[in-house]
C-alpha cells in the first residue's frame, strides 16, 4: 500500500512538473493531499471505535452473565412484595443495563403506602430495593361507609384492616387534627376513639367514657404532656371532661356536673 501512494504522489509530482507548476506549490499541494489522507484515516479509526463500544455493549446487554438474578426488597409490613415488584417493572431475567434506578424508584414512591423508596443495583446481578412507609395514625369515613387509613400528611393509604383496631378516627381532618393524632402516646391513643376538629378546636373522643378539650391547635405537645399527666395521677372513674387548653393547670370535671 505505502509503494502504491508513493507511486500516485511520484505520479501527481511528475505531472505538476510536466505541467510547469512551481515546485513549492506542488510540495504544498502533496502536503494538503497528505494531510486529507491522515485525517480520513483519523475519522475511520474513530468510527471503528465507537462501533467496537457500541458492538460490546449491545452483547454485553444480552449476556445472561448481566441479567438480573435477584431482587430483594427490605422495609416493607403493610404492602406485599408482590405488589412492590409489580410496580416497580423489574424482572428477573431482564437486562442489568437496562434498569434505571431513578425511574423505579418514582414509580414505587406513586403507591399511596410507601414514602421513599432507593433502588440500587451491583454488578453481581442483585437489584435492591429499600422501602420506607408510611405510618397510619387514624381512619377517616370515606362517605360510602368504608373506612380508609390516612398518615400525619392526611395521605389516604388504603382500608383499615384488623390491624387498625385501636386506631382513632378523625373527623373534621385537618393541620391540628392529624397532627394531634400522630403525637398521641400508645397510652392515649388506645383509650381514644375520635379525634374531633371543628371550629379550629381540638377535641379528643375517649373510651369509655370521657372527653379531652385541647382548645385550639396551639401547643400541642405540651398540651398531650399534660394530658398524660393527668391520666396517671387522677382517678378516671365517671370522668366527664379533662380541659388541658392550659397545659400548666389541667382541670378535671366529672358526672353529673359534667359541663
Amino acid at each position: 500500500m505505502n509503494v502504491s501512494l508513493l507511486d500516485r504522489r511520484g505520479t501527481r509530482a511528475a505531472q505538476d512538473a510536466a505541467d510547469g507548476v512551481d515546485p513549492r506549490i506542488a510540495a504544498r499541494r502533496a502536503s494538503v493531499r497528505g494531510e486529507r489522507l491522515r485525517r480520513w484515516r483519523r475519522v475511520a479509526a474513530a468510527v471503528l471505535v465507537v462501533a467496537v463500544a457500541f458492538a460490546s455493549l449491545w452483547f454485553v446487554s444480552r449476556s445472561p452473565l448481566f441479567d438480573i438474578d435477584q431482587i430483594r426488597v427490605v422495609g416493607i409490613s403493610r404492602i406485599q412484595i408482590d405488589e412492590v415488584l409489580a410496580t416497580s417493572g423489574l424482572t428477573v431475567g431482564d437486562p442489568l443495563i437496562s434498569v434505571d434506578t431513578g425511574a423505579v424508584a418514582r414509580r414505587l414512591e406513586q403507591q399511596p403506602w410507601i414514602l421513599t423508596a432507593e433502588v440500587g443495583r451491583d454488578i453481581n446481578g442483585v437489584v435492591s430495593i429499600t422501602i420506607v412507609e408510611r405510618i397510619a395514625i387514624a381512619w377517616i369515613d370515606d362517605g360510602l361507609g368504608g373506612h380508609t387509613l390516612v398518615d400525619a400528611a392526611g395521605v389516604e393509604l388504603g382500608l383499615v384492616g384488623p390491624e387498625d383496631v385501636a386506631l382513632p378516627q378523625v373527623v373534621g381532618m385537618g393541620k391540628g387534627s392529624l397532627e394531634l393524632a400522630s403525637i398521641l402516646p400508645p397510652g392515649v391513643r388506645s383509650r381514644t376513639t375520635l379525634v374531633e376538629q371543628a371550629d379550629d378546636v381540638l377535641r379528643l373522643h375517649l373510651r369509655p367514657q370521657g372527653t379531652v378539650e385541647f382548645g385550639p391547635a396551639t401547643d400541642l405537645s405540651a398540651k398531650v404532656a399534660s394530658l398524660v399527666t393527668v391520666m396517671g395521677q387522677v382517678d378516671q372513674q365517671d370522668l366527664c371532661t379533662i380541659r388541658v387548653i392550659t397545659p400548666d393547670t389541667p382541670v378535671v370535671t366529672r358526672t353529673p356536673i359534667c359541663g
